[in-house]
């Protein structure tokens, strides 16, 4: 958790834009997927063929479901219309992998990586309506 202002304003603007929500969510969500393959290379309890494929390619289903994660419930997160019960199942998880998910969701790094997603879909609207208006003339 962070008391940031500036980290929160940006969080705000992001939440502004439902595609850049869409964007932030898949990169915090995949990464902690990730992450848990790591967790589980580094356990042993996944050839490093396994790990590797599973790093690129990441099955929710084998990943997850131990700690009570479904395939739809993680799609939902990612779209952000996950329930509250999923969303901290899926935190523990993460943190039982030995993963802060709130360092995470508060990385800077992914924030301003889904604030660039904000300017870039105001600028495709700008262009669109300033298309849109020559047209009209």
């Amino acid at each position: 958790m962070t008391s940031n202002p500036e980290i929160h304003r940006k969080l705000d603007e992001i939440y502004s834009e439902p595609a850049a929500v869409a964007f932030f969510n898949k990169l915090v969500f995949s990464l902690c997927l990730q992450l848990i393959v790591v967790a589980r290379r580094e356990r042993g309890e996944l050839t490093e063929e396994e790990a590797e494929r599973m790093y690129q390619r990441p099955s929710e289903q084998q990943l997850l479901e131990p700690y009570g994660v479904g395939y739809q419930q993680f799609q939902a997160l990612k779209e952000g219309k996950g329930t509250a019960v999923t969303m901290m199942t899926f935190k523990r998880a993460v943190e039982r992998n030995g993963y802060d998910f709130d360092k995470l969701y508060y990385s800077e790094e992914l924030i301003d990586l889904a604030l660039e997603k904000v300017g870039a879909s105001r600028k495709d609207k700008q262009t669109l309506h300033a298309v849109k208006t020559r047209l009209a003339k």
